[in-house]
């Protein structure tokens, strides 16, 4: 990727918005000020990039924000157990979401995908929703995928659907190592971790759980998924 860069701001998944330094700070304290000491942020949390390197090195929670070409791409969330990946389109939306689950101090397992679409008719997420797909991973080669479909006219509705791998997928991708202090690189490759047409090629979706359909005023969502064939999902 070209003009790749980073700092550890917070991103406002309400306002859609990369905050400042300060307000940074003060967000990631908020959320760590339980899990350490006053002694060990007046030290550490002196900025965002001093509590990253601290946090990183001792298993802690740190934000960081990555830009490419100058524009905010993707938003990644290091905890003791898990890496959180939301990659963001231009109106600061996310549009893919992963979490790998660190299985031991080299490794880390890709275990859910998020995939959601949007409108691009209303200036809130959840009200420009199209379609949410959950894609679930065990590291033994279960999967199962949950799309919620938002149909808004006459009345909104979400339509749901559950279906589950009838034999085990390929999974093998899925496994990557835990990153060092600042090399991301690896983490925004998603269309290399989850390869297109590979994943889900073949899948048997044969084990269908009953639809449902459910009546609300909150919500959206679409598929513009890649990785998925066309009519992967279709009975």
């Amino acid at each position: 990727m070209n003009s790749i860069t980073f700092d550890h701001r917070f991103y406002n998944d309400v306002r859609y918005s990369i905050m400042d330094e300060e307000k940074s700070l003060n967000n990631i304290k908020t959320r760590v000020e339980d899990d350490v000491s006053k002694a060990t942020w007046k030290e550490h949390g002196k900025t965002t990039e001093n509590w990253a390197k601290y946090a990183h090195a001792h298993h802690l929670w740190y934000p960081t924000t990555i830009y490419k070409d100058k524009e905010p791409y993707a938003y990644i969330v290091n905890t003791e157990k898990t890496v959180h990946v939301k990659f963001l389109n231009e109106r600061l939306f996310w549009t893919v979401s992963m979490v790998f689950k660190k299985e031991d101090n080299d490794r880390m397992f890709l275990s859910e995908v998020w995939i959601r679409s949007y409108a691009g008719k209303n200036n809130e997420m959840l009200k420009d929703l199209l379609q949410d797909q959950h894609l679930i991973f065990t590291p033994k080669g279960n999967l199962n995928v949950t799309t919620e479909t938002i149909i808004r006219e006459p009345s909104v509705k979400i339509e749901r659907e559950e279906k589950e791998a009838a034999h085990p997928v390929n999974v093998s991708q899925n496994w990557i190592k835990i990153p060092k202090y600042g090399e991301y690189e690896e983490l925004l490759d998603y269309e290399s971790i989850i390869k297109p047409g590979d994943l889900l090629k073949g899948i048997d979706t044969s084990a269908v759980a009953p639809p449902a359909s459910i009546n609300t005023d909150q919500s959206d969502k679409k598929n513009d998924n890649p990785w998925l064939p066309k009519d992967w999902n279709k009975n």
